[in-house]
């Protein structure tokens, strides 16, 4: 990372992130710019200077708004994690059976990686190694998107009269979240072995789940 770059002891509070407002135009600046870079030059190549002048604010604008780089950064990965588990939620959400929502929610995988999200993610979460203050903003990341997923996997089991426990959901959900981003890892590392026949056998599986369950008395609806 280069020298300009501001550092904080404190680690920040969920709240911390959350300091600029979405209606500041310097602050959207800010955050698009920064959003940006993380996809043209990734986590190594940023600096405050860097950030700023691509959004063509001031130079202590980010101390400003978000106090150090590190709450800025996190504060992209907030939106960016914000508006993909929103379009997760509304397609588990639809009423298509839960193996055409696994094949759709893998399909994402190419337009995620470029929007970069997952490379930032994983850069953080390596960076989180040294330092702590990226940890609470990786932590939301997991709980946002175990979130998603164990309510996917809740209404799966229902779906299939499956009758899963709380704890079983929260295994399949972990299963489910950690292959995923397993997954995304190879990606970032131009690797895709057996990607294709994991989404296959998965979706065959579920398939087979929902030829199995009952069919709904539709005179007791």
């Amino acid at each position: 990372m280069n020298d300009d770059k501001d550092r904080s002891s404190a680690v920040p509070s969920p709240s911390d992130t959350a300091t600029a407002s979405p209606r500041h135009a310097t602050a959207e600046a800010l955050l698009d710019a920064t959003e940006r870079l993380l996809v043209d030059v990734g986590y190594a190549g940023l600096s405050s200077r860097r950030i700023t002048d691509e959004a063509r604010q001031a130079h202590g604008s980010i101390r400003y708004h978000f106090g150090t780089l590190e709450r800025l950064i996190l504060a992209v990965v907030d939106r960016q994690t914000e508006r993909l588990t929103t379009r997760q939620r509304e397609m588990y959400a639809s009423p298509e059976p839960f193996s055409v929502k696994w094949q759709q929610a893998m399909s994402w995988f190419e337009e995620d990686l470029a929007s970069g999200y997952p490379k930032l993610v994983a850069e953080l979460r390596g960076a989180s190694w040294n330092n702590p203050a990226y940890r609470p903003g990786i932590q939301r990341v997991i709980d946002e998107w175990s979130a998603v997923l164990g309510h996917a996997v809740a209404g799966a089991s229902l779906q299939l009269d499956l009758d899963l426990d709380d704890e079983t959901v929260r295994g399949i959900t972990g299963l489910i979240r950690t292959s995923q981003q397993a997954m995304l890892d190879d990606r970032l590392a131009g690797i895709d072995t057996d990607h294709r026949s994991i989404v296959t056998v998965v979706a065959r599986l579920l398939e087979d789940l929902e030829r199995r369950a009952p069919v709904p008395d539709a005179t007791t609806v």
